[in-house]
């Protein structure tokens, strides 16, 4: 077996068979199975349930070093992606669409989309402050997403009535490694930087995530219900991560 080494506080050190060590970041939770992260960065994040024992956590971690070194390989070859500056004539993506920010002076701010530019206004004294603008877009972004994302998720529960499917409670939140969750509970949770993508990519999210309230695994039952739901689900996938990949951040 793989040599290991517990580490105080929320990191762990895995030592694999070639040799070569891991430092990742370990939550323990109130759930069922070890599920494994690995980020665009390269860092990993390993979470566990309460009460799974440290052999069983690094052998989850064997199995699937190779897997998680690919990702950490093809990750590291990509392009960083540019830094979104909030400066004026700078594109905003929005549900795919590439919208020119346009930036003014007002006593009370404020954003406005008018066809393909965003009006972001604020304080003259604020128009250089880029978390401040930042914070801006992302508020008009969400108050976006919850008109947007509960229409969509409605639209998709009803394309899939067939399965007669509990309703779900439907969460927005800023997430680092995934585009949706769903719990056994039937709560589905949307990252909120969905909305700047394409609605078939948002369509394809939804439908993913309801297809778990049937299988809550990633086998080929679940890949087979989901295709007969979205038979260009790859396509749609391809297409998201393609635009995440190339928009600023």
């Amino acid at each position: 077996m793989p040599e290991y080494r517990a580490r105080p506080g929320e990191w762990q050190e895995y030592r694999h068979e070639s040799g070569e060590t891991l430092d990742f970041r370990f939550i323990r939770s109130a759930r069922r199975t070890i599920a494994l992260y690995v980020h665009r960065d390269g860092s990993v994040l390993v979470r566990a349930p309460l009460r799974a024992p440290y052999a069983e956590i690094f052998l989850f971690l064997r199995e699937r070093w190779d897997w998680m070194q690919r990702q950490r390989s093809r990750f590291s070859q990509e392009p960083i992606p540019r830094q979104q500056l909030f400066r004026e004539g700078e594109s905003i993506l929005h549900l795919g669409e590439e919208l020119v920010l346009r930036l003014g002076a007002a006593s009370r701010a404020r954003v406005v989309r008018k066809g393909g530019e965003l009006h972001v206004a604020a304080p003259e004294e604020s128009l250089d402050d880029r978390s401040g603008l930042a914070a801006l877009v992302e508020a008009w972004q969400r108050r976006e997403a919850r008109h947007l994302f509960p229409e969509r998720l409605g639209s998709c529960h009803e394309a899939m009535r067939a399965l007669s499917l509990p309703f779900p409670q439907l969460k927005i939140r800023k997430m680092r490694s995934r585009w949706g969750s769903c719990s056994r509970s039937a709560v589905i949770t949307l990252n909120l930087e969905l909305v700047r993508m394409p609605l078939q990519c948002i369509d394809y999210v939804i439908t993913h995530e309801l297809c778990h309230l049937v299988e809550f695994n990633h086998s080929q039952r679940f890949y087979s219900l989901q295709e007969s739901f979205l038979p260009d689900w790859r396509e749609r996938r391809n297409m998201l991560e393609d635009l995440a990949r190339r928009s600023p951040r």
